[in-house]
């Protein structure tokens, strides 16, 4: 009787080692994972604050350097010139703009704190207006706009606005010399596709495109400008409007990204004649 107690404290005891030996593999495990975890994250800031650096250093040389020059020379000037510099110094605002309020969005997304107010309006126009923004006339790349007058749909117009501007400018960074938007209805939602007769998207790198701060190129082999969040906003700002934002290959080269939202508003806002008129005015 005494030899089996003796196995089973043997047993227990050797039990208790094992066990011990494996808790602490699990806790180095967990630590080496909290390090690695910790350095991604600090070499992902540090990109980012790098990057971010870059993007505002340029428009604000640029609007500083003219800003001088009208402060300084404006009356030795001539009025296009004082027209041209003007020009510049507004654009290279509203890229400032757009640059900040792409970097705020995110986070308020993910904090869920994002006030969104959707409302029927005119698509058409809006996307009109964007284009405008983004390629004026006597620019290298043209973009086209194929979609019918007087198309409503239902969504937060400034948010819209800022998903096909994410949309048209990685276009015109990594399309050819020809971009198109198109649309057409699906059911009770509009889609819109922002087409490009570029390279197009290796197949190695679809998974990742809408993955925060993801560019073609990074480091010292830049190419474009940006801080790689053009395409995770567009989603995830299409999502929280029940819309979505996803990649497909154009033939025979290209890409091509979708862009679809409601046409009405939600069926447990509407009932009856209201939902027949919303219809009408989408239709």
């Amino acid at each position: 009787m005494g030899s089996l107690w003796s196995v089973v404290a043997l047993v227990l005891a050797v039990g208790s080692v094992v066990g011990a030996v494996l808790y602490a593999r699990q806790v180095r495990t967990r630590e080496r994972q909290a390090v690695a975890s910790a350095e991604a994250a600090k070499e992902l800031k540090n990109e980012f604050v790098a990057m971010v650096s870059h993007e505002l250093r340029t428009p604000l040389t640029s609007i500083a350097g003219f800003t001088d020059t009208l402060v300084d020379s404006w009356q030795e000037l001539a009025a296009e010139e004082v027209d041209e510099f003007l020009s510049i110094i507004a654009k290279q605002a509203r890229y400032l703009g757009d640059l900040v309020e792409d970097i705020l969005v995110i986070p308020r997304l993910e904090a869920g704190r994002l006030r969104l107010e959707p409302e029927m309006f005119d698509l058409t126009s809006l996307v009109h207006h964007v284009v405008d923004l983004l390629f004026p006339q006597g620019t290298r790349r043209d973009a086209s706009v194929a979609i019918p007058g007087g198309v409503r749909v239902y969504a937060d117009a400034q948010r819209v606005q800022q998903v096909l501007r994410n949309l048209l400018d990685n276009a015109r960074k990594y399309g050819g010399d020809q971009v198109l938007i198109e649309g057409l209805s699906y059911g009770e939602n509009y889609v819109l596709v922002v087409s490009d007769n570029g390279a197009g998207v290796p197949p190695e790198s679809v998974g990742r495109i809408f993955e925060h701060f993801e560019q073609m190129s990074k480091g010292d082999a830049r190419s474009s400008t940006g801080v790689g969040l053009g395409l995770p906003i567009a989603r995830k700002l299409a999502r929280a409007m029940s819309g979505d934002v996803w990649y497909e290959k154009r033939f025979p080269r290209g890409s091509r990204f979708c862009f679809s939202m409601a046409l009405i508003p939600p069926v447990e806002q509407l009932t009856g004649e209201v939902r027949q008129t919303v219809r009408s005015s989408a239709g």
